[in-house]
């Protein structure tokens, strides 16, 4: 019998591994979907997520500003609100299926 060949080798999507070295991580599409609504101050956002510490809050916008996900706008009076920019708002379609099929999965 003729050897099988040997299958292709598997390999994960670039881009889709880029994109959740952003999502990935805990509470990021949380903070984007809440954002989402409207542009909050810090402890705006801080009192509708409730349950993450103002450390990893802090950690987590940075990143989401960092990749270009989230800005500081001002916004008078007071102190920096943080806005989706145009590539945040274009996720929000994806994280309404994410939570469409985790709502299908615990009902």
């Amino acid at each position: 019998m003729p050897a099988r060949p040997a299958p292709a080798p598997l390999t994960a999507d670039p881009h889709l591994t880029a994109a959740f070295e952003v999502l990935g991580q805990k509470w990021n599409g949380i903070i984007l979907h809440t954002l989402a609504a409207r542009p909050a101050r810090y402890g705006e956002l801080h009192a509708a997520i409730g349950s993450i510490s103002t450390k990893m809050l802090a950690d987590r916008l940075r990143e989401l500003v960092q990749a270009g996900l989230v800005t500081h706008d001002q916004l008078p009076p007071g102190p920096a609100a943080s806005t989706l920019t145009a590539d945040g708002r274009a996720l929000l379609p994806a994280l309404e299926q994410i939570r469409s099929w985790s709502q299908h999965r615990t009902t």
